[in-house]
């Protein structure tokens, strides 16, 4: 048994919605990048790729939304775009969401409210909540009344192949009829703070990307692809290179490097790009970096490169049947790809609105 894509959205700063963000995609004109709303852990002035016209608040409405964080509304809103083109079918829809750390704007304030409100030091307790890694997912969860399986992966840039990974095993145990995977990431100077303190200096982004993943079944070559391999490596003496290439070379086995239509690479970068040409040769018909049009989306980054590749082979007849490749490297020396085999995307409805 596989696991078959079936549907995806997506939130970014190309807009609301599968359309928005296919559109920008295929373009390849990088969002516009705007001058980073300012908080208290911003130590300096700086522009970031958002999220244009996002206020949870009128996306969400108000019951629920008054403490909560960016990263649970960018995943409870992309989340609800995903479902409405592929309805749970039974209780056992699952949620899986990775993620970097959860929101660090809400722990950090929190944190600082611990410590500094007048004693005993009362916090607000509605923001408690969301200073947990799993409140994205567990508010998805409660909010679309998805009763099945609910988990948070701290996987950072391999949220993509790890969730995917997680929901296949999940499928395959029979513990859930369908999963919705996906990660999301926000934007604020808390996070600027962090990934400036390890020395990335891309420009950052936010994003959510959430697919829908069923089991699939011999001989239907229905949805959007099939996942054919997964696999991760870690890296040693700070080779995250070589891994790499041994993930794609155990991913790829059997696979003829002319089948291999489409390349998502995680970072900006020419690591990833150079592994790809020691396993498979420079001969790929789409190479996308999300980062370069999106900015630096940590944890979204991962399930935004999958979702790429599903929008631009979209209508290309030239890519059906054929093979797309996501790769992701993480900071702390994990690396990994995804090996999907594209379908006939029969299982897309086009409903009239943003998806």
């Amino acid at each position: 048994m596989t696991a078959v894509i079936t549907g995806w959205s997506a939130t970014s700063p190309f807009g609301h919605g599968r359309d928005a963000f296919a559109a920008g995609v295929r373009a390849g004109v990088p969002a516009p990048a705007v001058p980073a709303p300012p908080d208290s852990w911003l130590l300096a002035g700086g522009t970031a790729h958002l999220v244009p016209d996002f206020d949870p608040v009128e996306r969400l409405g108000r019951k629920g939304t008054g403490a909560m964080d960016r990263t649970t509304a960018l995943a409870v809103h992309t989340l609800g775009l995903a479902r409405a083109d592929e309805p749970p079918s039974d209780g056992r829809t699952g949620v899986v969401l990775g993620t970097t750390s959860g929101s660090a704007l809400t722990q950090f304030s929190f944190t600082a409210d611990s410590l500094t409100r007048r004693k005993p030091y009362f916090v607000n307790p509605a923001q408690m909540p969301f200073a947990l890694m799993n409140s994205a997912a567990a508010r998805s969860a409660s909010w679309h009344g998805l009763t099945g399986p609910n988990t948070t992966l701290a996987a950072g840039r391999l949220s993509g192949v790890a969730g995917l990974r997680y929901a296949g095993r999940l499928l395959r145990t029979g513990r859930a009829a369908g999963v919705f995977v996906g990660a999301a990431e926000e934007y604020s100077g808390a996070r600027e703070l962090l990934e400036r303190g390890t020395g990335n200096d891309l420009r950052l982004g936010e994003a959510a990307a959430i697919m829908f993943v069923r089991a699939g079944v011999s001989g239907n070559r229905s949805g959007l692809a099939e996942v054919v391999a997964l696999d991760t490596r870690l890296a040693s003496d700070d080779a995250p290179g070589e891994a790499l290439v041994e993930c794609l070379r155990h991913s790829l086995a059997g696979v003829a490097p002319d089948e291999v239509w489409g390349l998502a690479v995680s970072g900006v970068d020419t690591m990833e790009s150079e592994a790809v040409a020691e396993v498979l040769g420079t001969r790929i018909d789409r190479v996308v970096a999300p980062a370069r049009l999106v900015g630096d989306t940590g944890a979204a980054g991962g399930p935004l490169g999958v979702v790429a590749l599903l929008a631009l082979a979209e209508g290309e007849d030239a890519a059906r049947g054929r093979v797309v490749v996501a790769t992701a490297v993480d900071r702390d020396g994990m690396a990994g790809c995804v090996v999907l085999r594209l379908l006939d995307g029969s299982s897309m409805r086009d409903r009239g609105v943003a998806r």
